[in-house]
């Protein structure tokens, strides 16, 4: 599954997602948090297993739309969705700080954020296979073409979902078992 997901499309994805993100937690203005008291009980960092999974399923499924409208909707979500994790990531570490957020977040954010990034990797599949297509090999897109990159993108975000399962389970039982 993983000979579906072209690397450098990948590598391209993750490093545009992080530089929004970082961009978004440093323009952050945190100087308004006192204590993290508000953040506790918020219902952001509350839910049960298919309250997350749902979030974020639906968050991958919108970064996959790009697969119909040329990947314009998946850089749009994709940018949208990198200044959200840099901003939330910015707000933890003001309110918690780096350690204590690290600590919560780090069995299941790099999971979650990686299959945010395959979705939006696999929203860009066909739209720059074809690019691909056209400006490297020189060649014609052919609906041979663009049914193997819409079924390579396909398998990717199949990965993509997976993850976001895995993490989605880790992340509820994590939140479970602090209520105790």
């Amino acid at each position: 599954m993983l000979r579906s997901v072209p690397m450098g499309l990948l590598l391209g994805t993750a490093a545009g997602m992080t530089a929004v993100a970082w961009a978004a937690y440093a323009a952050l203005d945190v100087s308004w948090i006192a204590d993290n008291a508000a953040f506790e009980e918020s219902s952001l960092f509350s839910g049960g297993f298919l309250q997350i999974l749902m979030r974020n399923a639906g968050a991958a499924l919108v970064l996959y739309s790009g697969v119909v409208t040329l990947g314009l909707t998946t850089l749009v979500a994709g940018g949208i969705l990198a200044l959200y994790v840099g901003a939330t990531v910015s707000l933890g570490v003001h309110s918690t700080g780096v350690a204590q957020l690290a600590s919560d977040v780090a069995l299941y954010v790099p999971l979650e954020f990686g299959g945010l990034v395959l979705a939006a990797t696999a929203g860009l599949q066909p739209a720059c296979g074809a690019v691909r297509l056209v400006l490297i090999d020189r060649d014609k897109i052919s609906l041979a073409s663009l049914h193997r990159d819409f079924a390579d993108s396909l398998r990717t975000l199949a990965l993509a979902l997976a993850l976001i399962l895995v993490a989605a389970a880790i992340e509820a039982t994590l939140i479970s078992l602090r209520t105790i």
